[in-house]
């Protein structure tokens, strides 16, 4: 069970973020590991086209895992480039399977209006954990991936960004901060070579955070010592005059273990490499 949340908090995090070039659909092929263990495999999809973006991230367990477990994840936002945060979602879906169980969640965006739709339904507590009145002005954490992007785009490649977000259960800006450069080798894990810029990712609670205890002290509670949660992220261009991608996510406060995620594949709509 933790591992499965384990890879769905993964494949989560490295939709931080990613941008292609306009008109272009940009697909991501990342290997997620934890204590050198690998879980499975989680692709991205990000296009631009005529001031508007559409994001797919999609995840499954590898095959050991998956016969014990049967987990996958699928979730998709679009919208318009546009609005205080540099993107203003329409709607956003995703779909989790375990064992024999499915949850989807439907977030849809009208003016100033958020609603939230579960099935099968959150229970009462989760479903009232974010007062309404925080709600208006927060995207989807898919859409805020990409108003990151845009930040780390027009920047030059600088993290610094926050953004408003609103998953249907908590209620936290998520906060991009410069990290420190390293070289990355390509090797059998890693399909990138070069310089990677680096970023800080936290996260920064307001509403529907559990504080966390002995046996649930995972990402999505607030840590005992008051501190925020986070993790490293890298981002490069494997295509010359291409958009910044991630390269490489670690992290090292879930569920006791480290994360590591490399980028294994990249192409474009039509295949290229």
């Amino acid at each position: 069970m933790k591992a499965s949340c384990t890879m769905a908090a993964a494949a989560a995090l490295l939709t931080l973020s990613a941008l292609p070039a306009a008109a272009e659909t940009l697909r991501l092929g990342y290997d997620v590991y934890v204590g050198g263990i690998s879980l499975g495999r989680m692709t991205l999809e990000t296009e631009l086209a005529d001031d508007r973006y559409h994001v797919a991230v999609g995840a499954r367990a590898n095959d050991l895992l998956d016969r014990l477990v049967h987990w996958s994840y699928t979730a998709e936002a679009n919208g318009a480039l546009s609005g205080p945060a540099g993107v203003a979602p329409d709607r956003f879906t995703s779909l989790r399977t375990l064992r024999n169980r499915k949850w989807e969640a439907v977030l849809d965006y009208s003016g100033d209006t958020v609603t939230h739709h579960q099935t099968p339904p959150q229970s009462e507590e989760d479903e009232n954990a974010v007062p309404p009145e925080l709600r208006p002005g927060t995207v989807d954490l898919l859409s805020a991936s990409v108003a990151i992007a845009l930040s780390a785009e027009a920047s030059g490649g600088s993290c610094e960004a926050r953004v408003p977000v609103f998953d249907g259960r908590r209620r936290y800006d998520v906060l991009a901060e410069p990290g420190k450069n390293r070289q990355l080798k390509k090797n059998s894990y890693n399909a990138y070579e070069g310089e990677a810029i680096g970023c800080r990712i936290e996260i920064d609670p307001v509403a529907g955070f559990r504080q966390a205890r002995r046996g649930n002290d995972d990402f999505w509670t607030i840590p005992r010592d008051g501190s925020r949660r986070g993790f490293d992220l890298w981002l490069g261009r494997p295509q010359e005059g291409g958009p910044l991608v991630p390269v490489r996510l670690e992290a090292r406060e879930l569920f006791y273990a480290d994360i590591i995620g490399h980028l294994a594949t990249i192409e474009t709509v039509d295949g290229t490499p």
